[in-house]
């Protein structure tokens, strides 16, 4: 007679229930057994006062990560410093925040983001000063832009981008000057 159950040749080893300890378990199965381990949370009603404070104001429980509110007394210390032109990065490290929300929380606020690169202005002077022989380099550290955004500079302004290597005589002699 046949059964579903394979007997062992040998005594001694069992090879029934081997796929069941190494197979993976069922996340319905997981979220049961975590939940047991460490408590349920969702016992009790939600308060919607965070009880969680730390130096800097209250805190959100989230899973992955303790995210700090911010009062809007903060909010506003925030949004003036970035309209006074304090960078994104310090801004970001002095209230402890990440520094995509700057912008997020500036917005919410009412004010208008700064946007980055050159002005109309800013991109002639650009591409005239690339047309008079200067690198991409010395244009930038001239402006205190990047490299990229004099060349999207020049190419907006329709100027011609020249092949990289060395640079005619007359071209370095007039830098230089």
């Amino acid at each position: 007679m046949w059964s579903s159950r394979r007997e062992p040749r040998d005594s001694s080893v069992s090879l029934v229930g081997l796929p069941r300890r190494f197979s993976n378990t069922r996340p319905a199965l997981k979220s049961l057994i975590r939940r047991v381990l460490k408590g349920s949370e969702r016992r009790e009603p939600r308060n919607r006062t965070p009880k969680r404070h730390d130096s800097r104001g209250a805190v959100a429980k989230n899973p992955t990560k303790s995210q700090t509110r911010l009062t809007p007394e903060r909010r506003a210390e925030l949004v003036a410093d970035y309209e006074a032109g304090m960078p994104v990065r310090m801004i970001a490290a002095k209230y402890a925040v990440h520094r995509g929300t700057v912008p997020t929380l500036v917005t919410k606020e009412g004010a208008r983001l700064r946007t980055s690169g050159l002005g109309l202005t800013g991109r002639g002077r650009a591409a005239s000063l690339y047309a008079e022989g200067l690198t991409l380099q010395e244009v930038a550290k001239r402006l205190g832009v990047d490299e990229k955004t004099v060349r999207n500079a020049v190419v907006e302004e329709r100027g011609q981008i020249r092949p990289r290597g060395r640079r005619p005589r007359e071209a370095r002699r007039a830098s230089s000057a």
